[in-house]
C-alpha cells in the first residue's frame, strides 16, 4: 500500500464535485431543447453532444497527466473557472439565430470536464485512507449525481418559467458556486513527470490487462449512457413531456443514481468483488438501455431508469477503485485519465448513433441500437478481466516502482511551462 504523505479533507472535494456538475447539467439539458427551437434536426443535436463528450476523449487521459504534474487543486480552479465561462456562450445563439455558439458551448465544455474529472478522481484517491477508498469515491459520485439530478431539474424549470437566456445566466452562477471546493481543499502533492514520455506512462498502464478492461468497460457503458444523457430531452417531448418534467425525470434517474453509491462503495470495501463484474454491470445497464425507446409515459421511464442506473452505478464505482487500487501512485491521474477517455468516447458516440438512427427509425431503435454496441463491448472486457483479481498490480507494477526515477525528473519547462 502507498501511503499518504499526508492527510488532506475530502468534503470540499465532494462540494467541489456537487456544484461543478449542478452548473454544467443545468445548461447541458437546456442544449438539445435549444437545438429544437432554433429549427435543428435530432441529427444535430446528437452530433452537439458527441462533440462535448467527444472532447473528453481525446483530453481526459493527457490532461490527468497534467493535474498530476500541475497539482490537483490549480488544475481544480482553473476547470471551475472555465465552465462558469462557458455557460454563457449559448446566449450568442439566441442573439444570433444559430446553432454555432452551440457547438462551441460542447466543445469548452469537453475541456473543462476533460479538465476537471481526472484531477478530482486523483484527489479523492490520494487522500482517502486505502481500505475505505469504496466509500470514499461513493460519497464523490453521491457529489457527482446529486448535482447531475438537481442541474436538469433548476435548469428544465429555468427554461419553462424564466426563458432562454435566463437559463444559461442562472447555470453560471451555479457553477461559480463550485470554486469554493477547491479553493479550501488541501494542498495537491505535484508528481514530476517528464510529459516527453506522456507515452512511456500510458504504455506503463496498458501493460495492465485488468486497467485495460477497466477502460473497456467504461468506453461500453459509456455508449448508451450518452445516448439516454444527450437524447433523452428529445425522446420526452416526443412522447408529450413538459421541459420540467424531463427535468424532474432526469432528477430521479440521478439521484436514484447518487443514492446508491455510498452502500455500493461499502460493499465494494468490505467484499472481494472480481473486476470481472464490471462487465457484468455493463450488460445489465445495456439491457435496461434497449426498453427505454419503448416507453410512453413516465411511470415506463421512471422504472427503466431506477432498474439501468443500479447497474450503471456498480459498473463507474467498480472502474474507479480498482485503477486507483492497481495505478502506481505517481500515474493515479493518468489511469482515471484514461478511464474518463473511454467513457467520453462512449458519451460521444453513443448519442451520434442513436440520433441518427432514431431520425429515420424511431426512438426505440436508435436506443435498441447503441445498447447492442454497448453489449458487444462489455464482451470484449469480460474476456480482459476474466481471471483477475483486486489489489495491486503485478509485475507490469512492480516494473512501474523500478522505473519510479524515470517519472520523477522534472518537467521540462520548455515543452509544457506548467509549474506557473
Amino acid at each position: 500500500m502507498t501511503a499518504r504523505p499526508f492527510a488532506r479533507p475530502l468534503w470540499p472535494a465532494y462540494l467541489a464535485t456537487f456544484t461543478f456538475t449542478l452548473g454544467q447539467w443545468a445548461s447541458g439539458v437546456a442544449i438539445p431543447l435549444h437545438v429544437e427551437s432554433l429549427g435543428g434536426s435530432l441529427t444535430e443535436a446528437g452530433t452537439i453532444a458527441a462533440v462535448r463528450f467527444g472532447l473528453g476523449a481525446l483530453f481526459s487521459l493527457p490532461f490527468g497527466a497534467v493535474a498530476d504534474a500541475w497539482g490537483t487543486r490549480r488544475t481544480l480552479i482553473v476547470a471551475v473557472l472555465g465552465s462558469a465561462a462557458v455557460n454563457l456562450v449559448p446566449i450568442a445563439a439566441q442573439v444570433s439565430g444559430s446553432t454555432l455558439p452551440l457547438y462551441a458551448w460542447a466543445i469548452l465544455s469537453g475541456l473543462t470536464s476533460s479538465l476537471f474529472l481526472p484531477a478530482i478522481g486523483a484527489y479523492v484517491a490520494g487522500s482517502a485512507h486505502e481500505a475505505r477508498r469504496g466509500s470514499a469515491f461513493g460519497w464523490l459520485t453521491l457529489g457527482t449525481h446529486t448535482g447531475i439530478a438537481s442541474g436538469p431539474a433548476v435548469g428544465g424549470l429555468a427554461w419553462q418559467h424564466l426563458g432562454i437566456p435566463q437559463t444559461y445566466l442562472v447555470a453560471t452562477g451555479l457553477a461559480l458556486v463550485a470554486l469554493v471546493g477547491p479553493i479550501l481543499m488541501g494542498g495537491g502533492v505535484r508528481t514530476r513527470i517528464d510529459v516527453s514520455g506522456l507515452r512511456g506512462v500510458i504504455g506503463t498502464l496498458a501493460r495492465d490487462r485488468v486497467i485495460v478492461g477497466c477502460w473497456v468497460a467504461g468506453f461500453g457503458i459509456g455508449l448508451p449512457w450518452g445516448a439516454v444523457s444527450g437524447l433523452f430531452p428529445l425522446f420526452g417531448t416526443s412522447i408529450g413531456l413538459a421541459a420540467g418534467s424531463i427535468g424532474l425525470l432526469l432528477a430521479l434517474q440521478s439521484i436514484t443514481n447518487g443514492l446508491s453509491r455510498v452502500p455500493l462503495g461499502r460493499l465494494i470495501d468490505r467484499r472481494a468483488i472480481p473486476p470481472l463484474a464490471m462487465a457484468a454491470g455493463c450488460l445489465g445497464y445495456a439491457g435496461a438501455t434497449s426498453l427505454l425507446g419503448l416507453q410512453t409515459g413516465p411511470v415506463g421511464i421512471a422504472v427503466v431508469f431506477m432498474t439501468g442506473i443500479l447497474a450503471l452505478a456498480f459498473t463507474l464505482m467498480m472502474i474507479q477503485v480498482v485503477i486507483s487500487e492497481r495505478a502506481p501512485a505517481q500515474m493515479r491521474a493518468t489511469g482515471l485519465g484514461g478511464y474518463s477517455t473511454a467513457l467520453s468516447a462512449g458519451l460521444g458516440i453513443g448519442p451520434f448513433v442513436a440520433g441518427a438512427v432514431a431520425q429515420g427509425g424511431g426512438f426505440g431503435i436508435g436506443y435498441g441500437s447503441v445498447a447492442g454496441m454497448g453489449a458487444l463491448v462489455a464482451v470484449v472486457a469480460l474476456f480482459l478481466l476474466v481471471g483477475s483479481s483486486r489489489g495491486t498490480r503485478g509485475s507490469v507494477g512492480n516494473r512501474a516502482v523500478r522505473r519510479k526515477e524515470q517519472f520523477d525528473q522534472p518537467i521540462r519547462v520548455d515543452e509544457l511551462d506548467i509549474w506557473g
